[in-house]
């Protein structure tokens, strides 16, 4: 039988793309017993959609956010929100 390491689960991912690369390479199967049931709620109410956006808009907001310590979709919905309310 081969004695396979596997990795401590951190307390908290420092984004959804952190928390995807550790389960893209982990299974879940591995950590059932470390895992703990949580209850959540959703509001179905609120809509996300996706749009295609630019590489170099994107890259110039992931900038920005960096620098605020803020997420790149909260940037560009501020921005895309700010120049909205403007033409109304």
């Amino acid at each position: 039988m081969v004695n396979k390491r596997k990795d401590i689960i951190p307390e908290h991912f420092n984004s959804a793309e952190e928390a995807g690369e550790f389960w893209d390479s982990h299974s879940a199967a591995d950590y059932w017993n470390e895992m703990e049931e949580e209850e959540i709620e959703f509001d179905i109410r609120k809509r996300t959609f996706l749009v295609p956006v630019d590489s170099r808009i994107y890259r110039l907001a992931k900038k920005q956010a960096e620098a605020k310590h803020s997420t790149v979709e909260r940037m560009i919905n501020t921005l895309l929100n700010r120049e909205l309310v403007k033409t109304k």
